[in-house]
């Protein structure tokens, strides 16, 4: 959770202002009662004492593609929950035990040997041990095969199993994001047998090591979890998690007790209708910062986005303050680069480009596209349909108008997963708006920048240039941050001449949640979740999902 100063834009009316001033303030002086810390470090509402375990909670999520996180490439709550990696996370990010009760790093951090925990058993009753993480490893690292993952063990050169509960790990050079990469979650190795991997049942009927496990899929409606009475960990505060596709007005969905919890992603509802008494009688809510932030990747394979100075142009027209002051009301951090605001990374005294649509034009003309009879070329933007939303479609017509004023038509095109997929991996698009999220709890962003993520991995911009491929080799091989500062503020000065990327902003993500919910941090069901996370979570009353 933060503080932040309060910052109204000068464009907003008098009641946008005082309903924002009414938002910060009362989440400044929300939840000072009945707090206590848990083990996490974070504050969390103290759970009443007449209830410790049963009932339902339904969560809103993106419907995911596989119950498999190897394979999954889009963020969803379902992954999380069925699945565990051999490292956790606290609430301040630090890794702890999970599947691996312990290990230890050597050979100059070239080296990490995990020790499993014992009795660990996937969920239909089969024993947890180290071949299932050598199976895990080697499909990430299948070239056959898309995975996020795949940039974070590319360093490995061998996974050694000695015994059923030692894991031992060998990489090429030492890598400082290994040990919180080990969050993965592991796979079931006797489930895949004698079957395609990208085919297998089991993506579809999952065996996890995790909290909660899969009791019915509704395809495009929603999801029930049902607690894992085997969990190695003990059982799970609640029964069972709902999981709730779709969801287009969250807060009318909690409002309606379709939704127990939700965040707020439409900042005009959280400044207003998320304040009023009867809401706050009824809901928790805070406010953070996240490992996300929302951005342009222009197509560097394709003309004219292949020029740097056409996509340094773009960036000048595209008016990113305008977009936090009027649309997200303050709520949310200009980027200068794809580095997080939460992690170190950026370089502060890189600032972003300004709005300025006169540069823009000259910077055009001078890279080979002057205007003709008003025009200069289409823009065709692709996303998801899930960012069809009032916040994006104001933020695109912002930069629709702009952009006209320089003759460059934009076309948003609202694609389904597999459309936008099937786009990307062809490179028939011109730039493609999506939302970054962080998979573990480092500042590289090799995934999106380095030259060999750009066949089947997410170097959307197909970004290629040696030295920042150099520089990123060797801030992953240094554990110390002031080594991999100085490197990545080189990264960052590129960056902003190349432009493969325009990072529009990191918002401030809003969450609430109903009251009958105890012992709930959002960051417990976020991309990297904290641990215990949700298994702690507990309720007042049952109710039948």
């Amino acid at each position: 959770m933060i503080a932040k100063p309060l910052r109204i834009s000068p464009r907003l009316s008098p009641t946008l202002a005082l309903a924002l001033f009414v938002s910060l303030t009362s989440l400044a002086c929300k939840g000072k009662k009945n707090e206590n810390a848990d083990n996490s470090g974070a504050k969390v509402a103290q759970a009443p004492p007449a209830r410790s375990t049963g009932g339902n909670a339904k969560l809103p999520s993106n419907e995911p593609r596989f119950l498999n996180p190897v394979l999954e490439t889009r963020f969803n709550r379902a992954n999380i929950l069925i699945f565990e990696g051999l490292v956790g996370f606290d609430g301040t990010l630090e890794p702890v035990p999970r599947l691996a009760e312990s290990w230890e790093q050597s050979n100059e951090g070239k080296t990490i040997t995990f020790h499993l925990r014992k009795g660990v058993k996937w969920s239909d009753g089969t024993d947890f041990t180290s071949k299932d993480v050598a199976f895990t490893v080697e499909q990430i690292r299948n070239p056959k095969l898309r995975t996020l993952w795949r940039t974070y063990f590319s360093g490995i050169e061998s996974v050694k199993t000695p015994d059923d509960l030692t894991v031992v790990v060998n990489y090429k050079t030492p890598y400082a994001p290994a040990l919180v990469s080990w969050s993965i979650g592991i796979l079931p190795a006797h489930k895949f047998t004698d079957t395609e991997f990208i085919t297998a049942p089991a993506n579809m009927e999952p065996v996890g090591t995790g909290p909660f496990k899969l009791a019915r899929w509704e395809h495009g409606g929603r999801m029930l979890l049902a607690r894992n009475d085997k969990w190695w960990n003990g059982k799970a505060g609640l029964d069972s998690i709902e999981l709730v596709f779709g969801v287009k007005d969250k807060l009318a969905a909690l409002k309606a007790g379709e939704l127990d919890f939700a965040n707020i992603p439409d900042i005009g509802q959280w400044a207003s209708e998320a304040q009023l008494p009867d809401f706050l009688d009824r809901f928790e809510q805070t406010t953070s910062v996240e490992s996300i932030f929302r951005l342009i990747a222009w197509n560097g394979a394709k003309p004219p986005f292949d020029k740097p100075e056409v996509r340094q142009a773009l960036t000048h027209a595209l008016d990113r303050e305008r977009v936090i002051d009027d649309i997200l009301l303050g709520e949310g951090q200009l980027l200068s680069a794809p580095f997080f605001a939460n992690m170190f990374g950026a370089d502060s005294r890189i600032a972003p480009w300004a709005f300025d649509l006169k540069i823009a034009d000259e910077m055009l003309t001078a890279a080979g596209f002057p205007k003709t009879d008003g025009k200069r070329f289409e823009l065709d933007l692709i996303t998801l349909t899930s960012q069809k939303l009032p916040i994006n479609a104001e933020m695109f017509a912002i930069f629709k108008h702009d952009l006209a004023s320089l003759g460059i038509s934009l076309k948003v095109s609202y694609l389904t997963p597999a459309e936008f997929e099937e786009r990307h991996v062809a490179g028939t698009f011109d730039a493609a708006f999506f939302g970054w999220l962080r998979d573990i709890p480092d500042p590289d962003p090799s995934a999106l920048l380095h030259s060999s993520q750009t066949e089947g991995g997410q170097n959307f911009a197909r970004y290629r240039h040696e030295e920042v491929d150099s520089w990123l080799e060797e801030a992953v091989s240094t554990s110390d941050r002031d080594q991999r500062k100085a490197l990545y503020a080189k990264v960052h000065a590129q960056l902003h001449q190349d432009m493969p990327y325009t990072v529009l902003y990191a918002p401030y993500s809003h969450y609430a949640w109903s009251r009958k919910l105890h012992r709930t941090q959002p960051a417990d069901v976020s991309a990297q979740t904290r641990f215990p996370g949700i298994s702690r979570w507990t309720v007042d009353a049952p109710s039948t999902p």
